[in-house]
């Protein structure tokens, strides 16, 4: 490339009576701050003290000829636009005699002419009377500095950090002749490119350039614009990028990388990491063979969808209204499977109100899952493709909502759609006080204001602090309230304080303090009075016991269910597709058989579908990319990768290279732990690994429990030897895991296990012939508990459904295995078999 680099003071380049530096319109707004011209002038204020000959202040890269031409600076526009304010705050304070220089030969006038104006352009609203040319917002804005105050445009960057600066110069740190004289020894390297002859978008990104980093979105812009002809630059900023900044905006601030990470992510079925949105849009367009003007079209296009839900805007009004319960949730997960729902909709393939339903669906499976204490993070890969996926199955139904419906249905692992035995529960136990306050935003309001068209602005309310969450029950127990609750008044409390039924909502909070129920009904501003929905149980109520807060349980409860209800669907696909996960997916992968994977893109079939298999074959791919980091880690550096690769053979090793030995004697959980272990080690993402897995059976369709009472059968007909139900589908080709449970759903519902028997599997020393992790069979729960207030790594371990027995909560150890699994410290068929027959 012939391009020159020149050590040159930065105030040179306005130099020269045509000199015109033009910002192009690729390139992002001014948006240094305060604090980068802070930096900037107390640097110069030091050189000035330390006698120091020059500051360095980096680089600029500017293409279109000598300085005697219109140049376009293609990097370091930050830099010039500063030092262009700084001069022009110093000479705007001399022309209004604010400060006076020692120096005759220091006059405003000229100091403008000559670095600031083209003087031979009279026209101060045209923009070729200014040497330094910005994008049209900011070009604006710097215009009316050179006006009076009254007209300067008070937003923007420009304006704020001039000000700064004349702030700064008033303060005489230094006299502003030995300012002046600092500017002039301030140097950077001006590289300057030829058009047409020097690649201008491939130096651009690999400058290392120091100031406000560029977002994904800057080098997305510069990418599409930045080598095409400058009006056809100007063109297509017009035409299509600003409609995209405009569409995307919020609060001041223009989101359009996030757009695109989730344009990207529904175009590929997967989320770019944040950091690598530029470079996964574009290898897209490289190999999609896409034009520019193509792909910004499809971007505008995709941008007005993303106002539409931004500020719920779409062309229904029920629509509309299910966006701004989303928005309040803040989930935006899912915003990559509502841009393609909107385009299906808005070209005519479904109507309004299958939309609604579908956004109904949706909040459900999000609400629910947050009260569940699910973590929506592992959602990433679902409402990647629900869209995708569902369109394989429209020339298979008339019905889009049930194809959207089934398929959010049939997750399972950590994606499965919370039953309504696991909300109701959840609703009524959890500590709803304590909860993020967004969702406490969005809880209160649902419930206040349910589908009514009268409503109570309750966010808004709660935001402002104008309402607040009152506890009927106070905090505090008054020794009134000790004796109104009873004896058991310490377990009644501990029970039901941050619960959802002590809760209510109210504009009173302050005066209610710790006053006895009564009181904080009849007083003036009390329950009796209040204008909330959520208080017209309570209005209802003399006391405030156990009792009162179980019926109110049980009200929020149905309410619950009937707000946030379980869809359904009579959609059942001819083919049952494959689940696919990424790695980076909070899933244990327990009891679940692999199909395939995929590693950066390249497919790979699994002939014996084993996981053994994927752990090698990953690993070894990993090992061919890259053999460094594999054999630091078996030199020694092994970090959480200890004793898992070797370099030599060992019993329960699988070699995976030459002198590579791999362990691979370990379960599914294990083997995903240190596949992300090696994967951060690599520093490769963990998405890049793709897991197909053949779904399971429904687990509740594959049995039928009744109620057991006296002289009535369970599922299983009782052993009239015994009183205890035979085993269930032993001959039957199903899940050991499911066999195990839908077997002890029936002997629990049979009532046969001794509560002594039961007390012992609660243990790990009753359990450790049986379950082989230092685990009981049985996990005990405290009235009101649930998996979420365990460690999250022995909870793996145990289905989430809580069960009953003899009085007693408790969860049911889930980790089973076929007898053809090679490992001997796992929890298998037979050994269960062997444990219920001998019963």
């Amino acid at each position: 490339m012939k391009m020159k680099g020149t050590a040159i003071p930065i105030y040179e380049m306005f130099d020269g009576s045509k000199t015109k530096l033009q910002i192009p319109v690729y390139q992002r707004n001014y948006d240094w701050k305060v604090p980068n011209c802070q930096q900037l002038f107390d640097d110069l204020v030091d050189m000035v003290k330390e006698d120091r000959d020059t500051h360095f202040f980096g680089s600029i890269v500017e293409i279109g000829g000598d300085y005697s031409s219109k140049l376009q600076i293609i990097d370091g526009q930050q830099r010039l636009t500063t030092v262009y304010l700084l001069i022009l705050a110093m000479v705007k304070l001399l022309e209004d005699g604010q400060i006076e220089a020692e120096d005759p030969d220091l006059v405003a006038e000229e100091i403008e002419e000559d670095y600031l104006i083209c003087r031979h352009v009279k026209d101060r609203e045209n923009i070729d009377h200014y040497k330094l040319q910005p994008v049209k917002h900011d070009a604006e804005a710097l215009m009316k500095l050179f006006g009076p105050e009254s007209d300067y445009v008070g937003e923007s960057n420009q304006t704020t950090n001039f000000k700064f600066f004349q702030d700064e110069i008033l303060k005489k740190r230094i006299s502003v002749d030995k300012l002046w004289d600092a500017i002039q020894r301030l140097i950077v390297i001006d590289i300057s490119l030829r058009q047409g002859e020097d690649d201008a978008q491939l130096i651009f990104e690999s400058l290392n350039s120091t100031g406000v980093d560029l977002t994904e979105a800057d080098k997305i812009r510069n990418f599409v614009l930045m080598n095409l002809p400058a009006d056809q630059q100007e063109d297509y900023y017009n035409k299509y990028w600003h409609p995209i900044e405009l569409n995307t905006e919020e609060g001041n601030e223009y989101h359009v990388s996030e757009f695109i990470r989730n344009y990207l992510t529904f175009k590929l079925k997967k989320a770019p990491a944040m950091g690598k949105v530029y470079q996964v849009f574009k290898q897209y367009i490289e190999q999609k063979k896409l034009t520019t003007e193509a792909v910004l079209q499809d971007l505008v296009k995709y941008s007005d969808y993303e106002k539409q839900i931004r500020n719920a805007q779409s062309p229904s009004d029920k629509v509309n209204e299910l966006l701004k319960r989303l928005d309040v949730l803040e989930v935006s997960v899912t915003r990559p499977f509502i841009l393609p729902l909107f385009d299906y909709w808005q070209e005519g393939n479904i109507t309004a109100d299958e939309v609604a339903t579908i956004l109904g669906s949706v909040e459900s499976y999000i609400f629910r899952r947050l009260i569940c204490g699910m973590q929506n993070n592992s959602l990433n890969k679902l409402f990647a493709t629900l869209f995708s996926d569902s369109l394989k199955y429209v020339d298979q139904s008339d019905n889009y909502v049930d194809i959207i419906n089934y398929l959010l249905l049939s997750k399972t692992e950590v994606s499965h759609f919370p039953t309504d035995d696991e909300f109701a529960e959840s609703i009524e136990t959890r500590d709803a006080y304590n909860m993020r306050q967004q969702t406490k935003y969005y809880l209160f309001d649902r419930l206040e204001n349910q589908d009514s068209l009268e409503r109570v602005n309750v966010i808004d309310g709660m935001q402002n602090n104008q309402y607040t969450i009152e506890h009927i029950m106070p905090q505090a127990l008054s020794s009134a309230w000790k004796k109104e609750l009873g004896d058991d008044y310490q377990a009644i409390y501990d029970r039901w304080d941050n619960r959802l039924a002590n809760l209510t909502l109210t504009a009173y909070n302050s005066s209610y303090s710790n006053k006895s129920f009564h009181e904080k009904k009849t007083a003036e501003n009390g329950f009796d009075h209040s204008g909330f929905r959520l208080n017209d149980f309570v209005k209802g109520c003399d006391q405030w016991t156990e009792k009162e807060l179980i019926e109110r349980s049980e009200l929020l409860k149905q309410t619950a269910l009937k707000l946030w209800p379980m869809p359904s669907s009579n959609f059942q696909p001819k083919v049952v597709e494959n689940e696919v996960y990424g790695l980076d997916d909070d899933n244990n992968y327990a009891n679940v058989k692999i199909a395939s994977y995929s590693l950066m893109n390249t497919p790979y079939k699994l002939p014996k579908r084993t996981w053994k298999e994927m752990y090698i074959g990953v690993v070894r791919a990993l090992y061919e990319l890259d053999p460094a980091p594999m054999r630091q880690l078996i030199a020694g550096d092994r970090t959480k990768l200890e004793k898992v690769l070797i370099d030599h053979p060992e019993n329960g090793f699988s070699q995976v290279a030459d002198g590579v030995y791999l362990y691979t004697s370990t379960d599914n959980w294990n083997k995903i732990h240190k596949l992300r272990d090696l994967f951060d080690f690599y520093g490769i993402d963990q998405s890049e690994l793709q897991i197909q897995i053949i779904p399971r059976k429904q687990e509740f369709k594959l049995y039928t429990i009744y109620p057991s009472k006296k002289g009535k059968h369970t599922a299983n007909d009782i052993n009239k030897d015994s009183g205890k139900p035979r085993l269930m589908f032993e001959s039957e080709n199903i899940k050991t895991g499911e066999f195990v449970r839908a077997n002890m759903e029936n002997l629990f519902l049979s009532g046969y296990l001794s509560k002594e028997k039961f007390e012992k599997m609660c243990t790990v020393e009753g359990s450790k012939n049986l379950t082989h992790r230092n685990l009981p069979l049985f996990w005990k729960l405290n009235q009101g508990e649930n998996k979420n207030n365990y460690h999250k790594n022995t909870m793996m371990r145990y289905w989430s459904k809580a069960y009953e027995y003899h009085g007693q909560h408790f969860l049911l150890f889930s980790q089973w295995y076929d007898d053809d699994n090679p490992r001997d410290n796992i929890s298998k068929r037979s050994e269960f078999i062997r444990w219920y027959n001998e019963l």
